[in-house]
């Protein structure tokens, strides 16, 4: 529905431009689109076929690496392997008994620390190697400045058998196990670890653990950078296996943690281009990221070059379209701008018009347009005179001092002889002539109004003999705003003869009046026998007379509604301006 109103809005606009303004509007859209376009087009091609040929091109990249991680880590492997035919080691590991003690005895630490140095000293990148035994003893070797002291304090009150890694690790029944970050407790370092539950190759039986924590410079030096002019190019190392945590990346690297995110969620990665390949031995993702902004800055080169070379054609066709149009239209919008003058109330054109076909007929539209409206303001001011008029020709029938007079000797005469009705209905019948006659004014106040009403419903009870309630409920702060004279009494009237007279038994007329905003609200209701059509009322010359006194004092857009129905009584709802009487 709201696409459809939007359409509508589009179309009436559109309909409203100039026949100059439409066929300007055209080129342009139409240039638009074909150069937005062509460049967008060219824009995403290229885009594509350099992602595409970075990924292939890292991916090679990412392929020896990997080749140059596995030797290193294989190499690793095969000294930590080499252990097990040691005959000390075995014997160390396998004969000691638990005895309250967690650290090995010195003979034993000195074999231990020959398994060690054998390692370290081999393979640079190991920072410490740590030996458990099932009997709850430990020893490390450190090869780098770091003490040992905090390794034992921990374990010394700890089982590491109670770790999660040795869980892990021993399930795995004697293969090495690569964890991403530093396992064991008490160890401040960076790295990360190879984990290998020992089993006796001569009989089969489990010694214990070795953990080793191998520098992060390993995985460093295993990378072959080639940035190739990319400033955001760089390289990450992810646990597959353990939820995709990151286990390096370089001192580089910006914004980590919006990479991890975009890396394990596809729909966040509109802003990276991820190349990546699987290592076997460590069970670990090698990863390429650029920014994918980076890449497309060639393309997005390629996409302005075209859009700017189609902006500076499309604005020498319009700037050569606008000329030759103008030219062409110059009158017909002169004359379209005089319609707009009327139309916007303008009294008098003074416009001039050229000799060309279209300049001669605004000639002849500015003589219509200032004879009609002459003849209209004649008119119109006429058709108000002649309906004061008529009001006032109504009024000057009755000549008020003689009437006053003689109601007011019936009135005395009355009270001489006692009779108090006669009296009332005098009184009643000379205020309400006073209210209504108003001495010749066009407006009165709310209050006199309603007292004329007042007066009016008091004759009529004298009539019928108490037969009708009348109920005012108007606001006190409306009672001085200033209405039309004659306005109200008219709509209690019809009331009281169409819907109350008929209508067996007592009935009640109900007045109400309220300031709304800047308007007036009067309501006339009545409890009689209503009407099956509204349309009847509106025939009346009465209410006839006073819709059109409305309309030409305050307008079209004030006036009143009726609502009815048989056997419900009617609702009449008056709307009249605040100000246009004034107080």
């Amino acid at each position: 529905m709201k696409k459809r109103r939007c359409f509508e809005r589009i179309r009436r606009w559109w309909g409203q431009q100039s026949i100059r303004q439409q066929i300007l509007l055209s080129l342009f859209i139409v240039s638009m689109l074909g150069i937005w376009g062509l460049g967008m087009s060219s824009y995403y091609i290229s885009k594509s076929t350099v992602e595409q040929n970075y990924k292939k091109s890292h991916e090679t990249t990412l392929k020896n690496s990997r080749k140059v991680l596995d030797m290193n880590m294989e190499s690793i492997i095969d000294v930590t392997r080499s252990f097990l035919n040691s005959s000390g080691l075995q014997k160390v590991m396998a004969e000691r008994e638990k005895d309250g003690s967690y650290t090995f005895s010195m003979e034993e630490q000195k074999v231990l620390k020959r398994v060690a140095e054998g390692l370290s000293s081999q393979e640079r990148w190991v920072n410490f190697v740590a030996f458990m035994d099932l009997k709850g003893h430990y020893y490390m070797l450190s090869n780098i400045n770091v003490g040992t002291y905090d390794f034992y304090q921990y374990y010394s009150q700890h089982d590491f058998q109670e770790d999660e890694w040795a869980e892990e690790v021993r399930s795995e029944n004697g293969k090495e196990v690569f964890f991403g970050d530093v396992i064991l407790n008490g160890v401040d370092n960076k790295g990360f670890s190879i984990a290998k539950y020992m089993i006796n190759p001569t009989t089969g039986e489990p010694m214990g653990y070795v953990v080793i924590n191998v520098s992060s410079s390993l995985l460093a030096r295993s990378f072959v950078n080639e940035n190739e002019g990319y400033e955001t190019n760089e390289y990450i190392v992810v646990d597959r296996n353990r939820g995709n945590k990151l286990v390096y990346h370089s001192q580089t690297l910006k914004n980590t943690k919006e990479i991890m995110e975009a890396y394990q969620n596809e729909e966040k990665q509109e802003k990276y281009v991820f190349s990546s390949v699987y290592d076997d031995v460590t069970n670990w993702e090698l990863v390429n990221v650029v920014e994918r902004s980076e890449l497309s800055r060639e393309s997005k080169l390629i996409r302005n070059f075209v859009l700017l070379f189609g902006v500076i054609l499309l604005g020498l066709s319009f700037l050569f379209a606008r000329l030759i149009s103008k030219n062409i239209t110059r009158p017909l919008t002169q004359l379209e701008q005089v319609i707009d003058k009327v139309g916007d109330g303008e009294r008098h054109i003074t416009e001039e018009f050229d000799d060309s076909e279209v300049g001669q007929i605004g000639q002849k539209f500015k003589e219509m347009v200032n004879t009609n409206l002459e003849l209209s303001e004649h008119l119109l001011s006429a058709k108000l005179n002649e309906r004061e008029a008529e009001l006032l020709l109504l009024q000057s029938q009755i000549n008020p001092h003689f009437l006053y007079n003689t109601l007011d000797s019936l009135y005395c005469i009355a009270i001489i002889h006692g009779d108090d009705q006669i009296a009332d209905m005098a009184l009643a019948l000379s205020n309400h002539f006073k209210l209504a006659l108003n001495n010749g004014q066009k407006f009165c106040k709310v209050s006199d109004a309603v007292m004329q009403i007042q007066e009016y419903m008091k004759l009529q009870n004298i009539r019928f003999r108490d037969r009708f309630e009348l109920e005012l409920d108007v606001d006190k702060e409306i009672m001085e705003e200033r209405i039309l004279t004659f306005i109200l009494q008219p709509f209690v009237e019809n009331a009281l003869y169409h819907g109350l007279e008929p209508k067996i038994g007592k009935g009640k007329i109900v007045v109400r009046g309220w300031k709304n905003e800047e308007n007036l609200i009067f309501t006339v209701t009545d409890d009689g026998v209503g009407m099956e059509d509204i349309s009847v009322l509106k025939t009346g010359y009465a209410i006839q007379n006073v819709r059109e006194r409305i309309h030409l004092n305050y307008g079209e857009a004030y006036g009143f509604t009726a609502e009815s129905g048989r056997g419900k009584g009617t609702k009449i709802t008056i709307t009249l301006p605040v100000k246009q009487g004034g107080k």
